[in-house]
């Protein structure tokens, strides 16, 4: 495995390639002066706005990128955004992401508890519903640094919008299929185009997806990490006149996957898996979301309702057989230690917007957004060694927020514009929950619990930014984000008869400074930023896992991060485009006081915040009908907890593409994960020596064709 230093050389050369080759260009050749890069927009400020032109870090990653079919799209969503780092437990609606060094300290306690903000078009959900379907995806917009301005909760760390292809009448025809090894398979149909010339539009798209696990379980025999995906969405665009238009947006879901989260990363022959049971774990999720617009004379209406259906199915056995040979010396019963869950979220929103025309000298949003959660959570759990994994435990929590924000930008002189906006905000959330014991000893036979909390907050931003040319932009800015505190929705504490502690709200104070250039005739685009965040009382699950049975706890703790990110895409020709990131992350706990998770120091690193990321790819077109894609990406190493008791490896991702199109028939092979390195997602621990970790899919090398009518 190539160590840090080779990976930056490997980075450093990267980047002088792409810079120095574009530069190596004549500026103003006529062969090329049709060769520019297409200008990226962002949507997910509420409002039109070129990327180059933004006060801030932002990554777009274009739909027909590789991303979009993955089996693993959460983890996918960050291969091309620097400081953006995906961890999970392998099972869907369990995942979350770090940015920029923010993030659950630990694991998510609810599924509020993100800390940077997810959408599709505009449309937030939990944490449950991450990441959301990729499916005929138009493209993906990453903004890091604090987003609660115009996002609203818990996009502390920055936010994710996902923008799907619209119903734009435009006439579409395309069906798709792959197989590969490791019982690989897809399938897609997508069809588009109007319904009634010029006043409705329809657009459709279906796809399947499957693939065989390749993990051994030693105990009961047969392969863990098997998958399968279904995915469906429609839309319908009705434009009645040329100021008033309605989008209704229909999406489904399925994420069946068969991950154990609980392996011994220590274990000879890693990955392997000791459960006795073939895990289970599913994901459905319905959504649907209603978009109006009415243009006016001097500002635009806009409404946006959403409504969410998630549920989260699982069976694990929580004693891996393996892991607890390891840590404790003895193989626990068969059968006796799994858990069964059932968890169900409701999800209603409601956006109401005025914005400034689209030409106006003074731009600005203003709105009221309400955010309504119901979440219910039943689960049967067995245990031979922990009073706290024993009993029914039925669970229902409530959150609603509503809130009021508004954001402008205002051009002071032809060069210099300042921006800023603010988020009032309200939260309330409320927990209802029943316990019934199975006679473990230490567990109450039942216990119930009625609690309610609420909080009113403000966030907000002030930026910025200053035209040195019309090639050069920088940009500064201070920012303010919030992430809300809640009931944690395992209720850990109810078995031996103690109340659940509600965690605290934390915060951020988050200082930005960057450059941006569109050089060369506009074929290079070139962004720096460096930024550092101050976090106050983010949210922390600790687990005592010295002895057994293992305790559980809720702890605010302070940290820090700083760094920048260095991103750059050149249109080398009009066949051949290259891009490349590098992204570098410090972050360190603070503050450590005397309820602080034991071994916990001051200036520990934060764990699942790598220091390094980087990422390259390039698309190259030749020989008229041929195209060759690649994409590759690195992660640093990484602390699988808050002590800093043990480090993940990093790992080196790279996906390739090579095909032949004509005629609207593409035909291709690919290669997902060529180097085989089995990237290992999210850790914990069990003692300073023994620790748990997840691991993503091998090596897929298959072939595909698809046609467009």
């Amino acid at each position: 495995m190539v160590g840090n230093k080779g990976t930056l050389l490997a980075s450093t050369f990267l980047g002088g390639a792409l810079l120095g080759g574009a530069a190596g260009f004549p500026a103003h050749a006529d062969e090329d002066a049709a060769t520019v890069l297409p200008v990226l927009t962002v949507t997910a400020l509420k409002r039109i706005e070129a990327a180059h032109d933004l006060a801030g870090s932002v990554t777009v990653v274009e739909g027909d990128d590789p991303v979009s079919n993955a089996v693993d799209p959460g983890a996918a969503l960050t291969r091309s955004a620097p400081n953006f780092y995906f961890g999970g437990f392998g099972q869907p609606g369990l995942d979350f992401v770090n940015m920029r060094g923010i993030g659950p300290l630990g694991q998510p306690a609810n599924s509020l508890d993100n800390s940077v903000g997810f959408a599709t078009n505009g449309a937030g959900t939990s944490a449950f519903g991450f990441p959301p379907s990729l499916l005929d995806v138009e493209r993906i917009e990453v903004l890091r640094g604090p987003q609660g301005t115009l996002f609203g909760r818990n996009a502390m760390g920055g936010a994710v919008n996902v923008v799907t292809r619209p119903a734009d009448g435009e006439h579409e025809v395309r069906l798709t299929g792959e197989v590969g090894t490791e019982g690989y398979a897809l399938g897609e149909a997508v069809i588009g185009g109007w319904l009634q010339e010029g006043v409705l539009a329809g657009r459709g798209a279906l796809r399947y997806q499957n693939q065989d696990g390749d993990v051994p379980n030693v105990v009961i025999g047969g392969e863990e990490g098997d998958l399968d995906i279904a995915a469906a969405r429609g839309t319908l665009r009705y434009t009645p006149t040329d100021d008033l238009s309605v989008n209704l947006v229909l999406g489904f879901d399925r994420d069946e996957r068969h991950n154990n989260y609980n392996m011994y990363l220590e274990a000879p022959g890693f990955p392997v898996s000791g459960s006795d049971v073939i895990p289970e774990n599913r994901r459905t999720r319905a959504e649907a979301t209603l978009e109006i617009e009415k243009e006016f004379e001097a500002f635009r209406l806009t409404s946006i309702s959403n409504y969410q259906n998630i549920r989260l199915d699982g069976l694990v056995d929580v004693t891996d057989a393996v892991l607890f040979d390891g840590a404790y010396g003895y193989v626990p019963t068969p059968g006796q230690d799994n858990s069964l869950s059932d968890e169900r979220e409701q999800i209603f929103s409601q956006e109401l917007r005025l914005n400034s025309s689209e030409h106006a000298e003074i731009s600005w949003v203003a709105g009221v957004h309400y955010f309504f959660s119901d979440y219910a959570s039943d689960r049967d759990q067995d245990s031979t060694y922990s009073p706290y994994s024993s009993g029914i435990f039925n669970t229902g929590i409530r959150s609603q927020t509503i809130s009021a924000f508004g954001d402008v930008t205002v051009p002071v002189t032809e060069r210099l514009k300042v921006s800023g906006g603010l988020r009032l905000a309200h939260d309330r959330q409320r927990l209802d929950l029943d316990y019934t014991g199975k006679g473990f000893p230490g567990t109450v036979s039942a216990f119930s619990q009625d609690g309610e909390i609420s909080d009113t907050y403000l966030t907000g931003r002030m930026a910025v930014s200053y035209d040195f040319s019309h090639d050069w932009m920088g940009y500064a800015s201070v920012s303010h984000g919030y992430a809300s505190g809640g009931f944690e929705r395992f209720t850990l504490n109810a078995p031996v008869g103690r109340p659940t502690i509600p965690f605290r709200p934390s915060n951020v104070w988050s200082y930005e400074a960057g450059l941006k250039a569109s050089l060369l005739d506009e074929r290079l685009d070139l962004s720096i930023s460096a930024f550092y965040n101050d976090v106050r009382d983010g949210q922390l699950v600790a687990y005592d896992t010295s002895q057994l049975p293992i305790t559980f706890s809720f702890v605010n703790q302070d940290y820090e991060s700083y760094g920048m990110e260095l991103q750059g895409r050149a249109a080398i020709t009009d066949a051949l485009s290259l891009g490349a990131g590098l992204g570098f992350t410090i972050s360190r706990i603070r503050n450590v006081g005397a309820d602080a998770v034991p071994g916990t120091f001051d200036g520990n690193r934060v764990p699942n915040a790598p220091k390094f990321t980087a990422s390259a790819d390039i698309d190259y077109r030749f020989w008229e009908d041929f195209h060759f894609n690649a994409q590759y990406q690195y992660v640093g190493k990484r602390s699988v907890d808050i002590q800093n008791t043990a480090d993940l490896d990093d790992y080196h991702m790279v996906n390739m593409r090579l095909g032949w199109s004509r005629d609207g028939l593409d035909i291709y092979a690919f290669a997902n994960n060529l180097l085989d390195e089995r990237p290992v997602y999210f850790g914990s621990s069990y003692s300073p020596t023994v620790h748990t970790a997840t691991v993503g899919p091998g090596r897929v090398v298959g072939l595909g064709v698809s046609k467009t009518f």
